[in-house]
């Protein structure tokens, strides 16, 4: 995959730059005070600990980096002339999109059309969802439930439920059920394009997965089947805790334990390297300090022994970007035993100078 390219002296770059990679064709997204280089890969998510906005993973020279606040721009005007939405110029490689329907009403009637093309469906549907209407989601929860729809608009479907937040417990309770199925599923098949489905699948199941319940992305994190979940199971692991640290890292040994044997593997001197590697390695670093795993002692160790500044400077900013959402969520964190060991580690953390 190619790198796309940024705008140059630009603080804000709109994600519908990057619609190869975030699989956003349609409404653009602005990321807010950042300026993205080599980026590589991306998947977007609900940031729901700040409801309206987005956060966003990018897979850059450097590894796995996650940004926030990234909110959805305002609709296209009309193209000059008077036009409709639907006649801007497009640029080299794109399609002309879909005319936007006039009211909510003729939108819905063309997601609910079932004989239209799902790239039309599609289009309508991300319509619908900008208007925050109950009937669109309730319309992704049922469609989603579904076993016999078009590929293409299932995996529309698996997309927008990323885009949208599920008030009702029944209902998150039901999509995080068909995500987890989907992504199981989907991973064993070798369709292409299918690996962004699938990760997409369990960003958003591991997004309503209870924090008691954390153990289920144990099974994410075997390499079986075509795609490889693991690298996006380590993230989640990271992501069900980011609020705050578990009461009980003891309840979390089983999801712990396989983390670790990644942190152990992918740090040895004879596999490190960089790229995904050295990814999968800072990943599972993150993920131990997010379960507030006593294991975190040994993979910072192992970090030491590579003597790779950078490599340090990375996992030292991701503790102490950890320890500071967990007092800047609960305040009583600090004295959690969860908060003393990752405290710890990151005391631990060999030179980061420059170098």
């Amino acid at each position: 995959m190619s790198t796309p390219s940024t705008t140059s002296g630009s603080t804000q770059n709109t994600l519908e730059e990057l619609r190869d990679v975030l699989r956003d064709r349609k409404n653009s997204r602005v990321l807010e005070g950042r300026k993205l280089t080599e980026v590589k890969e991306g998947a977007y998510f609900p940031d729901e600990e700040n409801p309206g906005t987005f956060a966003i993973d990018f897979l850059t020279a450097g590894g796995i980096e996650t940004f926030r606040n990234a909110k959805r721009e305002e609709n296209k005007q009309p193209a000059p002339g008077g036009g409709s939405p639907g006649d801007e110029k497009v640029g080299p490689g794109e399609q002309p999109g879909l005319a936007i329907p006039a009211t909510f009403e003729e939108c819905w009637s063309q997601v609910c059309n079932s004989d239209l093309p799902p790239s039309d469906r599609v289009q309508a549907l991300q319509e619908c969802l900008l208007a925050d209407n109950s009937r669109a989601v309730d319309l992704i929860v049922d469609e989603l439930d579904r076993d016999d729809v078009p590929a293409d608009w299932r995996d529309a479907l698996v997309y927008a439920a990323e885009n949208v937040h599920f008030k009702d417990p029944n209902q998150q309770a039901r999509v995080r059920a068909r995500l987890r199925e989907l992504a199981l599923e989907l991973r064993e098949t070798s369709r292409a394009g299918v690996e962004h489905v699938v990760w997409s699948a369990l960003r958003r199941f591991s997004s309503l997965l209870p924090r008691e319940e954390a153990n289920d992305l144990l099974e994410f994190l075997d390499r079986k089947g075509v795609v490889d979940t693991r690298m996006v199971a380590l993230q989640c692991v990271s992501r069900v805790f980011h609020a705050g640290p578990p009461s009980d890292p003891a309840a979390f040994e089983p999801l712990a334990g396989r983390v670790a044997e990644y942190g152990k593997k992918f740090l040895d001197p004879d596999v490190f390297a960089g790229g995904e590697n050295s990814s999968i390695a800072r990943n599972a670093v993150l993920a131990l300090a997010a379960l507030g795993s006593p294991r975190l002692e040994g993979c910072v160790d192992r970090v030491n022994a590579l003597d790779r500044r950078w490599l340090s400077r990375q996992v030292r900013r991701q503790l102490q970007e950890l320890l500071d959402t967990w007092k800047g969520h609960d305040s009583g964190s600090e004295g959690s035993p969860a908060f003393e060991i990752v405290e710890s580690a990151l005391k631990a953390v060999g030179p980061c100078e420059a170098g």
